[in-house]
C-alpha cells in the first residue's frame, strides 16, 4: 500500500470533514465549475450595504471530533493485527465508523473523493468503449495512435478520472486506482482497458474502493499494525485481509443498490456509491 507510511491519524477536535476536501474533488462529466470566490466583483459593490441588513444563513459549523475519538478501534484493530480474529475486525470497523468518524454517514461523506473518482472511472470507461462523447473518443484514439503500452493506458486513465495533487488523500485515490486495475489485468491478462464490459467496470469499481476504504483506516489508524511484536510478514497479512473483507462487503453492498437504479448518470453513480459505504459501515457498526 503506498500510502502505509506512519500516520498518527486525525486528532479530537476538528472537523470530521476537513475543509480542504472540496478543493481535491475532481469533476464529473458535465459538471460546469463552481466560481472559486463567487461573493467577490461588482455585485458587492452594488449592494449598496444592504447584505449587511438581510445576512445570509450562516454556512454550517463541522462537528468536531470528540477526545480519544480512534481509541476503541486501534484496540480492536490491535487485536486482529495479533490475532487474525475477524469478529475484532469488525468490532474496529464499527467503533472506527460511529465513535472515530461520527457515524456511517461521515465516513462516506469523508470518502466522496473516493466515490467521485469511481463514478468518473464508469463514465470515462464506458464512453470509451461506446463511443458516445466525442472528448473521450479522441482520446481514445489518440492513445490507439500512437500505440500507447499498457502501463501508459493506466497512466492516462488516472489522470483522466482521479484527482491529480500531492496530497495523501489524492495519492492513496492515484495509487488505489492503480493497483485496482493491474489486479484486473493480472486476473485477465489479454483484456482492454479501453474496452471494458459493465462487470468487468464494476469488478474494478469496487476493488478501487476496497482499497481506499483500507488506505482511509489505515492513515486513520493504521498505526497499530507498526506493533514489533507483529512480524512483518503477518502485517502484510492483515492488510491485504483487511482490503478483501472491506471490499467483499462493498461489492455486495453496490450490487443490492445498482440495481435499483439501471442506467445511472454520473451524479446517481456517486449517490450509489456514497450509500454503498454508508451502508458498509453501518453493518460493521451493526456488531458492536
Amino acid at each position: 500500500m503506498g500510502t502505509s507510511a506512519s500516520s498518527k491519524g486525525p486528532g479530537s477536535g476538528v472537523p470530521f470533514d476537513p475543509p480542504w476536501l472540496e478543493e481535491i474533488m475532481p469533476q464529473l462529466p458535465g459538471e460546469e465549475m463552481q466560481p472559486t470566490d463567487p461573493g467577490s466583483g461588482d455585485n458587492n459593490e452594488q449592494d449598496d450595504g444592504q447584505s449587511d441588513k438581510n445576512p445570509q444563513t450562516p454556512a454550517e459549523v463541522p462537528d468536531s471530533a470528540p477526545p480519544g475519538r480512534f481509541g476503541n478501534a486501534r484496540r480492536s484493530l490491535g487485536n486482529f493485527a495479533r490475532t487474525g480474529d475477524q469478529g475484532a475486525f469488525r468490532n474496529a470497523m464499527g467503533h472506527y465508523s460511529r465513535t472515530g468518524m461520527g457515524g456511517a454517514s461521515k465516513v462516506a461523506k469523508r470518502m466522496r473523493v473516493s466515490t467521485r473518482s469511481a463514478a468518473n472511472l464508469f463514465d470515462v470507461l464506458q464512453a470509451a468503449r461506446e463511443g458516445t462523447d466525442p472528448t473521450i473518443s479522441e482520446w481514445v484514439t489518440s492513445l490507439t495512435d500512437r500505440n500507447a503500452n499498457v502501463q501508459e493506458i493506466i497512466d492516462e486513465i488516472i489522470r483522466k478520472v482521479a484527482p491529480n495533487g500531492g496530497n495523501l488523500d489524492e495519492i492513496s485515490c492515484q495509487e488505489s486506482m492503480a493497483q485496482a486495475i493491474q489486479d484486473l489485468l493480472e486476473e485477465n491478462p489479454n483484456v482492454d482497458l479501453l474496452s471494458l464490459d459493465d462487470s468487468n467496470i464494476w469488478r474494478l469499481i469496487e476493488s478501487f474502493l476496497g482499497y481506499e476504504a483500507s488506505s482511509r483506516i489505515y492513515l486513520d489508524i493504521g498505526k497499530v499494525y507498526e506493533n514489533p511484536a507483529i512480524s512483518s510478514l503477518e502485517r502484510v497479512l492483515r492488510m491485504n485481509e483487511m482490503q478483501d473483507y472491506l471490499k467483499a462487503e462493498l461489492s455486495v453492498q453496490i450490487e443490492g443498490l445498482r440495481q435499483q437504479t439501471p442506467n445511472a448518470v454520473s451524479i446517481e453513480l456517486q449517490e450509489i456509491l456514497e450509500a454503498a459505504v454508508k451502508n458498509t459501515f453501518l453493518v460493521y457498526e451493526g456488531s458492536l
